[in-house]
């Protein structure tokens, strides 16, 4: 089976570290990354460098944006495409993450989702 991983991170808080303290905490997640996608068949990653638009529909007109949404402080840091045997085994991987082995994960407000992912020609 297919699964989405979503990795969030609270901006704000984010943004009250220095530069130093956040290379310092992306530097820790090197060994728990490494665990995760040796450990996992990953078949897909976002980089959250790349570049994001945005659409919605506002007064009846389309409005599209670049970059993520400010309005919302939790962010998306990561979406990865992954395979697993069911949603347990999916959840198990998911969590040699760094949102859930750092313990700087808190103050970051970093946490995960999995969720299913469904070929449609098999839904019918």
């Amino acid at each position: 089976m297919l699964f989405l991983f979503i990795g969030y991170y609270d901006a704000e808080k984010m943004n009250q570290s220095s530069q130093q303290e956040l290379d310092a905490v992306m530097e820790r997640c090197n060994p728990p990354l490494e665990t995760f996608f040796t450990k996992l068949n990953v078949l897909y990653e976002w980089h959250p460098g790349a570049e994001t638009k945005r659409a919605r529909l506002f007064d009846g007109q389309i409005q599209h944006q670049d970059g993520p949404d400010p309005d919302k402080t939790e962010q998306i840091g990561s979406l990865i495409v992954f395979e697993a045997d069911d949603m347990e085994q999916a959840v198990d991987l998911a969590l040699l993450h760094p949102t859930t082995q750092l313990p700087e994960a808190q103050k970051y407000g970093w946490r995960m989702e999995v969720r299913p992912l469904i070929d449609p020609k098999e839904a019918k």
